[in-house]
């Protein structure tokens, strides 16, 4: 239990630091880009982390589920890196193409050097490797470097970015700090399997086992990840700046859930297959436990929520105010739904229930976000996303007591 503790607090700093970096940013790049150029940028980093999101395909669960029951076989450690990997690939191959019709169908007006910096930024997180070193608990040192290194980019980004015509050197220098996390993600990678080799079956065998995954994790992801996405398509890209604050706020909020979840998964994955009734009594007290504990952050947050915008964004930014207000009720609703998902459904193999949920209120969420958007503009879109949001949470209360309920009368 001290190594999971050791792991938690490990990937919670990294969370911390995953989210509040792009809070630092924004007074950065707001102030110096503007609200057009820095709209336009955010754009570019919201779809290249969208296509990021197929291609880890929820490779940071099962991926790090595999690795961790693969115990001290090698062979079998290697072959999952390679099979994921080539999964990876095969993916990124896929999302490449479509992009690329997309743009030429579409005639969208992406800068070519954008472009370049938008793929690169997008192929840096797809392949990040510290799915690895979750499953085999050792993340130490990854965690520790991608935080420095994160440090620096941010000090990089305050020292040459300064008008609005450094938009794309503001671009480049994320996409570069990125990719380097990830090539020397790559290197250690090297240093536990080995080398490399391409496994086109393996790779396909790993997109359907792990769809499911995929399907949990991505569509965790697209309720929050696609709002700037939407909010551009729905109000326009100076929307995008008002928005994106509020949610950087809210996303970083929630975020800080995840490490706890993750680093106690493959732990309650064990448990609840020796003694689910107790377990379950267990997962039950953290999913109630965090509930509460969103409601105290989301009226916090609520109250300094004037401040937080102001101190970040300066004058222009006003109705960001009025966005992050109604945004705060989502978070202790996504607080439980993922500590529902993590610690009760997906240890119990339930992932087929999961996944199936939360792509249908992802969808869900988009489909209401926009029909609001018609009537209340930007402040729609958050209303679709906080009352898609309780449903969710609603529904998942209900088959989680009827699984409880089933996993009783088993026992």
């Amino acid at each position: 239990m001290i190594l999971q503790l050791k792991n938690v607090s490990l990937l919670f700093v990294a969370q911390l630091v995953s989210y509040l970096i792009p809070i630092l940013e924004i007074p950065i790049l707001a102030r110096a880009l503007g609200v057009d150029e820095y709209g336009h940028i955010l754009l570019i980093q919201t779809t290249a982390l969208l296509c990021s999101l197929v291609v880890e395909y929820g490779y940071s669960l099962s991926g790090a589920r595999q690795v961790a029951l693969c115990g001290d076989d090698k062979k079998l450690l290697s072959n999952i890196y390679n099979e994921i990997t080539s999964a990876k690939v095969i993916l990124t191959t896929g999302m490449v193409i479509a992009s690329v019709l997309v743009i030429f169908v579409t005639n969208t007006d992406v800068k070519p050097q954008a472009a370049v910096w938008g793929y690169l930024y997008f192929f840096a997180f797809g392949f990040s490797s510290i799915w690895l070193f979750q499953g085999l608990e050792k993340i130490t040192f990854p965690v520790i470097f991608e935080v420095c290194l994160r440090f620096v980019g941010l000090l990089v980004l305050f020292i040459f970015i300064s008008q609005p015509e450094d938009a794309i050197k503001a671009l480049m220098i994320m996409s570069s700090f990125a990719l380097l996390n990830t090539v020397v993600g790559f290197y250690l990678v090297y240093k536990v399997v080995g080398g490399y080799s391409f496994k086109f079956r393996g790779g396909l065998a790993q997109i359907k086992d792990g769809f499911h995954s995929f399907l949990y994790k991505s569509s965790n992801n697209i309720m929050m990840s696609a709002g700037p996405a939407l909010v551009g398509v729905m109000c326009g890209q100076a929307a995008v700046a008002k928005y994106a604050p509020a949610e950087k706020i809210i996303k970083a909020s929630v975020g800080l859930v995840g490490p706890v979840l993750i680093g106690l998964y493959p732990y309650l994955s064990r448990k609840l297959l020796q003694s689910t009734t107790l377990n379950l009594k267990f997962s039950s007290f953290i999913v109630a436990g965090l509930f509460f504990a969103g409601v105290i952050g989301a009226a916090i947050i609520y109250v300094l929520g004037d401040y937080l915008i102001r101190l970040m964004l300066g004058p222009g930014f006003e109705e960001a105010i009025v966005i992050l207000r109604i945004f705060v009720f989502i978070i202790p609703f996504r607080m439980m739904n993922q500590a529902m998902g993590l610690t009760i459904f997906m240890p119990l193999g339930k992932d087929r229930i999961l996944s199936f949920l939360l792509m249908f209120f992802s969808v869900f969420s988009l489909i209401l976000a926009a029909l609001l958007s018609y009537t209340f503009e930007l402040k729609g879109i958050v209303y679709g996303f906080v009352v898609s949001e309780i449903a969710f949470s609603i529904s998942l209360a209900v088959f989680a007591i009827n699984i409880k309920r089933v996993e009783s009368c088993a026992c």
